[in-house]
């Protein structure tokens, strides 16, 4: 038998309905469990402020540090109309694969232009606001991206505003010109080896609007961590994972300077947006619907490709499996060597919920998630995403794993 350190612990809670007597219960009995399991903090979002600062109480209650968990650019808890402030798209809106369970639950997953964001100071007194509520522990900022392949074609080839044209001197004004062209050589590529060529063109050409992509992204953040700094804040951040991190301009190491830790959201059981099954499926269904010459064999090989994960061969098998976990590690050993160049520590983010149909993760997924993690000597993991809906056989998963070794 071998026997490991234990890492430091956190999860998360979503509320952002009103905190009645039973939740609280349900909460408080989940988060006792959790602190035997060896929980050491919650991160929090809610949109009413009196239930974060009872969850608070809570968490100091059973020594657990609360961490204000905050949504960036898509949900934010503010008070004002976004719409203005939303990402431009010049396709036609194509099919998004975000569940109406998930929208229901108050995630709308509407994204705003982080270049029109900055341009008032609206949206940073919110959080400053936000900040003063209750007594943080830290910040864990979220939803710090553009549109995802969950959104939809027209979603994630963005922002075309005006801000983002002048900001970029033109640069996505020059991109919005060559889509077209790009989208149609891919549409008349026959067999997989030429339409992976056209993909691959398209990224090239898209390299500058990308990078400024990027780089609005890691400003407006610096802007956040700003602000939890002078609160002197331990500040992490939700991170799609490397594979898909490009598709929605989240540069690790650039990020990486400004925060304590990153959570790459590795989540190989997922139907859900930034789960690695549902982001696969959405990025091969649009390349399906602009060339449906493809099989999707032929269209998982070019994901295959792309990402450099080791998927399934059916949409089928990728709905209803998931992607193997030995995925898992590869992706955590992208994540440590693409924040290498500074002190920020790598939390593993992996799902420990059952939600169907969502996602269903049993005791033996925790079991192999927790062996991987301890083989790479991670400092932290987090268990994600809403500690009501991780059950308790999966919590006794955890404690077990590090009581007794594996």
């Amino acid at each position: 038998m071998s026997f490991c350190r234990r890492p430091w612990i956190a999860s998360q809670i979503l509320l952002n309905e009103e905190l009645s007597k039973e939740t609280e219960r349900v909460i408080i009995s989940k988060l006792g469990k959790m602190k035997a399991a060896g929980l050491d903090a919650l991160m929090i979002w809610s949109d009413r402020p009196e239930s974060s600062q009872r969850i608070v109480r809570i968490c100091r209650e059973n020594g657990v540090s609360p961490y204000l968990w905050y949504p960036v650019l898509a949900d934010a808890p503010v008070k004002f109309e976004t719409l203005p402030f939303e990402v431009v798209k010049i396709l036609e809106q194509g099919e998004s694969q975000i569940l109406d369970s998930q929208r229901s639950g108050g995630e709308e997953f509407e994204f705003l232009c982080p270049n029109k964001a900055r341009t008032t100071g609206d949206f940073l007194k919110t959080f400053k606001e936000t900040l003063e509520t209750a007594d943080f522990s830290g910040v864990f900022l979220d939803r710090i991206r553009f549109p995802s392949p969950a959104n939809g074609l027209a979603d994630i080839l963005t922002c075309f505003c005006e801000t983002c044209t002048r900001e970029s001197k033109n640069v996505t004004e020059k991109f919005r010109y060559e889509i077209q062209g790009l989208l149609n050589s891919l549409a008349v590529s026959d067999g997989k080896d030429k339409a992976m060529a056209a993909i691959s063109n398209t990224i090239e050409a898209a390299s500058q609007f990308l990078s400024f992509r990027k780089a609005s992204v890691a400003k407006l953040v610096s802007e956040y961590v700003s602000l939890a700094r002078n609160r002197d804040l331990d500040v992490g951040i939700d991170l799609f994972t490397p594979a898909l991190s490009d598709f929605v301009s989240q540069d690790y190491s650039a990020l990486a300077r400004h925060v304590d830790w990153i959570k790459p959201m590795v989540y190989c059981k997922t139907m859900g947006p930034a789960g690695l099954p549902m982001e696969l499926l959405s990025l091969g269904k649009i390349i399906q619907r602009i060339n449906g010459r493809l099989s999707e064999e032929e269209i998982l090989w070019i994901l295959e490709e792309l990402t450099g994960l080791s998927l399934p061969r059916s949409f089928k098998n990728l709905i209803y499996e998931g992607i193997d976990l030995g995925n898992f590690r590869l992706e955590i050993d992208r994540a440590i060597y693409r924040a290498k160049d500074s002190k920020t520590r790598i939390f593993a983010g992996f799902e420990a919920v059952d939600f169907p149909p969502i996602c269903t993760v049993d005791s033996a997924d925790i079991r192999r998630y927790l062996e991987l993690s301890t083989e790479m000597d991670l400092g932290g993991i987090v268990l994600s995403w809403d500690i009501r809906r991780i059950p308790d056989e999966n919590i006794e998963a955890v404690g077990g794993f590090f009581e007794r070794g594996y």
